[in-house]
């Protein structure tokens, strides 16, 4: 039966928006696919999961006891992970799409941008089903058009590997206020989205509670559930993840405890419940703060309102007129009470969970707009009832120029997005460090030995990236395997922070070949230092952006790295 372009052109224009969030997440990880450190404890031990399975004989090869140092966090979502980044993998393998362990780094932050977008859908779809299909719409161009969450989606960080998790607790809670649904459907759903909120607080990250338990109150205020309900959920979702990751933890972490690098965790009880730990050590000791201290205002005056853009003026538009019709005055006709409803059921809901998230957070000296993500797309739903209100413009005359100001704020959206994406995608110097070893000469015929000082290693340079490394068990390599085969010749990394490692006479006299660095001048300085290195190659990166040039901006490029070769004297 033929198809006409009517009809075809509707399915297309029907099927864009659950394509859309894939198409903007996928992208951002093509762009920009190398990682920064703080990246690196999740996706190395994916790395660790896809080489070494969960053989506990081959535990002392992973990273986190090879090179020891991280505050220990669980292992859970990265092995979760490394499995639903398996077949990935070995379809990549197998299709000749990856080439390099380098692809199958790809291949796992296409993963988890993928799951990000799925759970994006599903929360997008319940916003058409509940609210209709413009606040889907305007929920959707809200947050694929901004910067941080979009860039973010398929990066590693704990944050961002719970956020899907939070997108579908907010969706399932969302519909469960439905009142077509019956009874034992809502509880379905409330109970879904309480324990999947536990479990990520409880595993991934801990300051989700600050989020989660004035929600799960309000949920019993509103009496959509029952208190013992909620602390039902809440102890199933607490105690049956820790049941599964607090063994896997122990075992994983138990060969680093005691470490010089974390002289507080002296007790193999401590990394049963890592999270916790880590609070105690981050917070209680206050460790965090080595990483700077922020003004207690930090995200409601820069980290909100520059990861919102578009959406942070609609969403105060938004609560304004909600409180004003609170009032009892009638503002803004019919698409007034639309968006007087929709707003103050997501108040309702999840408000006293925002306002403790962020209030709570605000009181920890260092602060990361990271850290309180999770109250984001909340916002910008409320900013989506803004959006479809003022679309839908009930006066004529100013109905354009209200238009055109919301197509100014999406272009504001865009054209912040296109600048920090471009400034993002060229400001890992550290990854591109394995292009130029593969046109060394030396490296080409016979092993070389490459050193790794912390900043490369900060700015992309991962396990993945070292692709000459020796994988010493061969059931995970070959033609089907997780890694491409092995690249020839096998080459030696070093990542040691041994104080001889630190200089560069103890680099020559642990026969280092080449050293990976930024601080080349304390090689080149002296006579004698520059006549044991030379410069055989060098990785340029983004200085900065400046008004200015041809064209009203001027882009600055510089040095960044450079690889020394040892002189043969």
């Amino acid at each position: 039966m033929k198809v006409s372009p009517g009809v075809a052109r509707r399915k297309l224009i029907n099927a864009l928006p659950n394509v859309l969030p894939f198409i903007v997440t996928l992208s951002h990880v093509l762009l920009s696919p190398y990682t920064k450190v703080e990246e690196s404890f999740t996706l190395h031990a994916v790395h660790d999961v896809l080489t070494y399975g969960l053989d506990i004989s081959k535990l002392p090869h992973w990273d986190h006891i090879t090179f020891p140092g991280a505050v220990p966090r669980s292992f859970l979502p990265p092995i979760i992970l490394g499995l639903l980044s398996y077949p990935a993998s070995t379809l990549g393998i197998i299709t000749g799409l990856i080439r390099t362990k380098v692809d199958v780094q790809i291949a796992i932050r296409l993963v988890l941008a993928s799951i990000f977008s799925h759970t994006f859908n599903h929360l997008a779809k319940t916003l058409r089903g509940r609210y209709g299909p413009s606040i889907r719409i305007w929920f959707t161009i809200l947050s694929l058009t901004s910067f941080h969450i979009p860039y973010y989606a398929g990066r590693t960080l704990p944050n961002f590997m719970a956020l899907p998790g939070v997108l579908l607790s907010i969706s399932l809670i969302l519909r469960s206020g439905s009142k077509s649904a019956p009874s034992n459907v809502t509880t379905k759903r409330q109970r879904t989205a309480i324990i999947l909120l536990t479990a990520l607080s409880t595993v991934v990250r801990l300051e989700l509670a600050l989020l989660l338990i004035p929600t799960a109150l309000s949920l019993v205020i509103l009496r959509r559930a029952s208190l013992a309900q909620v602390v039902g959920w809440g102890m199933l979702g607490g105690f049956g993840s820790l049941a599964i990751s607090s063994p896997m933890d122990y075992i994983l972490w138990r060969p680093t405890i005691p470490h010089p690098s974390l002289p507080t965790f002296t007790s193999t009880w401590q990394i049963l419940w890592p999270e916790v730990s880590a609070f105690h050590y981050n917070l209680v000791q206050g460790q965090s703060s080595n990483w700077g201290i922020m003004s207690w205002h930090y995200y409601f005056s820069n980290s909100l309102p520059k990861i919102l853009l578009a959406s942070f003026p609609l969403a105060a538009l938004a609560g304004i007129v909600w409180f004003i019709r609170l009032l009892g005055i009638k503002v803004g006709g019919k698409e007034g009470g639309k968006l007087n409803e929709g707003v103050g059921e997501i108040v309702k809901v999840f408000g006293a969970g925002i306002v403790a998230l962020a209030g709570s957070m605000s009181f920890v000296g260092h602060k990361e707009w990271r850290f309180i993500i999770y109250a984001v797309p909340i916002i910008q739903i409320i900013a989506s009832f803004a959006a479809a209100a003022l679309w839908n413009f009930p006066y004529t005359r100013p109905k354009f120029l209200v238009r055109l100001g919301l197509v100014g704020l999406i272009s504001i959206n865009i054209g912040a997005t296109v600048i920090l994406t471009f400034v993002s995608m060229n400001n890992y110097p550290g990854g591109e460090v394995w292009r130029n070893l593969e046109k060394l000469p030396k490296g080409q015929n016979e092993t070389i030995t490459i050193h790794f000082p912390s900043y490369p290693l900060q700015t992309g340079s991962t396990l993945f990236t070292f692709i000459h490394e020796n994988i010493p068990f061969a059931s995970y390599q070959g033609p089907y395997g997780l890694f491409p085969k092995q690249k020839r010749p096998i080459w030696i990394y070093s990542k040691s922070e041994d104080e001889e490692f630190s200089t560069s006479d103890g680099l020559w006299n642990n026969d280092i070949d080449y050293v990976v660095t930024g601080d080349w001048n304390n090689f080149l300085d002296s006579e004698g230092e520059a006549k044991k290195w030379e410069i055989v190659s060098e990785i340029n990166g983004l200085e900065g952006v400046s008004r200015g040039g041809k064209y009203g901006v001027n882009v600055r490029w510089g040095r960044k790295l450079v690889i020394l070769g040892r002189k043969e004297l």
